[in-house]
C-alpha cells in the first residue's frame, strides 16, 4: 500500500471490537516509512457509524473539532501518538499530549487504531501528568477493553512514563513551531464512509 501526498484528506478510523466506532477525515502532513503526521482541521466533523458502544463525543453532542486543531505524529509500531496542542489567539504552542492507541494499520483511504483513554501530557511549561487513568481502569471493568489489551496499555505507560522523567523523547521538539497551510479546505467525509469495507 503506498504513502498519501501531503495535503490529501484520509480516514483515521478508531475500530472498537471489529467496528468501526469513529471516523475524522484529516490532512496528511508527512507520511514516509518511519513518520506518518496528520493534522486534525479545526471544524472538522466527526462521523459516527452505528456501533453497540455509543462514543463519549457523540453522546456529549460533539459533531465537529473547535480549537486550533492537532497534530498527531505516529511511528509504525508505537502503540501512541505524538498529538500537539496550541491555544490562544496567537496560537502559542500548549504542549504534548501522548494518546495510548493502537499501533496505525494502512487502509486504502487512511488508517484504523483505537484510542486506549490512558493518556500523559506534557506542557510546555510544566512536568508531565498521567491522564484518565480511572476513566481507562472502569473501561476495563465495563469490558470496552480485554484484560490482555488492558495489561499491554499499563506496560506500554510505564515505558512512556520513563522517556518522559529520563527526557529521551524522539520527536523533533521544533514540530511545536509548525504551521497549517491557510489554504486548506476543512476535510470531508467522502460519499458512503459508512460503508466503507469492515476491518
Amino acid at each position: 500500500m503506498g504513502y498519501f501526498q501531503p495535503g490529501a484528506t484520509v480516514l483515521r478510523r478508531e475500530v472498537l471490537h471489529g467496528a468501526p466506532w469513529v471516523v475524522t477525515p484529516s490532512r496528511v502532513v508527512v507520511d514516509e516509512p518511519d513518520l506518518l503526521v496528520v493534522f486534525l482541521v479545526p471544524g472538522t466533523r466527526f462521523g459516527y457509524p452505528p456501533h453497540p458502544w455509543p462514543h463519549e463525543k457523540q453522546l456529549a453532542g460533539n459533531a465537529t473539532w473547535r480549537g486550533h486543531g492537532k497534530l498527531q505524529m505516529h511511528r509504525p509500531d508505537d502503540a501512541y501518538s505524538v498529538d500537539l496542542y496550541w491555544e490562544g489567539p496567537s496560537r502559542r504552542f500548549h504542549g504534548w499530549y501522548l494518546n495510548l492507541q493502537d499501533p496505525y494499520r494502512r487502509t486504502p483511504l487512511g488508517f484504523d487504531t483505537l484510542d486506549h483513554e490512558l493518556d500523559y501530557w506534557a506542557p510546555a511549561d510544566g512536568p508531565w501528568v498521567e491522564r484518565d487513568r480511572e476513566d481507562f481502569e472502569r473501561q476495563v471493568v465495563e469490558g470496552k477493553y480485554s484484560a490482555e489489551l488492558a495489561e499491554r496499555v499499563r506496560r506500554q505507560g510505564k515505558e512512556i512514563e520513563a522517556m518522559l522523567t529520563a527526557g529521551t523523547t524522539w520527536w523533533d521538539p521544533a514540530w511545536a513551531s509548525w504551521e497549517p497551510d491557510p489554504d486548506w479546505p476543512v476535510p470531508t467525509l467522502p460519499d458512503g464512509w459508512e460503508d466503507y469495507p469492515q476491518p
